[in-house]
């Protein structure tokens, strides 16, 4: 398991911002909740005009787990966009909400934490984490 303290947190938020920042894009969505968190953030500082949060739940049936996602406005989404994510262990959630995407957006990914050996690479990462990390402790997540 990863800790991350405030001061990791903020340093890899501002190195993110600088690396998009070299980009344009129109709308910004946020894989919530984490995700969500770091896409407002990024999508305020970088002047991006749309912030679209994106709720997604795994649902366990069986022996298998599929996604859902309540309403969203994804589907009308156009231009160029950057998905965001706290973090990527497999990339079954960004590629689900890749999917949920018009056919005619442009896209970029982003993860805050992006596990080594992911079949899934984003465009941006802020750090990797060694593949047998299973999960994240956020500063903000409760203890």
């Amino acid at each position: 398991m990863k800790y991350v303290d405030w001061d990791e947190y903020i340093t890899l938020l501002k190195k993110l911002l600088e690396e998009i920042r070299a980009h344009s894009f129109d709308g910004i969505v946020g894989i919530g909740r984490g995700g969500s968190i770091i896409a407002a953030y990024l999508g305020s500082k970088a002047g991006i005009p749309t912030f679209t949060p994106v709720f997604v739940r795994h649902v366990k049936e069986g022996d298998q787990v599929r996604l859902v996602t309540p309403e969203s406005d994804v589907g009308s989404l156009k231009g160029r966009l950057l998905i965001v994510d706290d973090s990527l262990i497999h990339g079954t959630a960004m590629r689900f909400v890749l999917g949920l995407l018009p056919k005619n957006t442009s896209t970029k990914t982003l993860a805050m934490y992006c596990r080594k050996g992911s079949e899934f690479k984003p465009d941006f990462v802020g750090s990797y984490v060694d593949e047998s990390e299973e999960e994240i402790v956020f500063p903000d997540d409760p203890p």
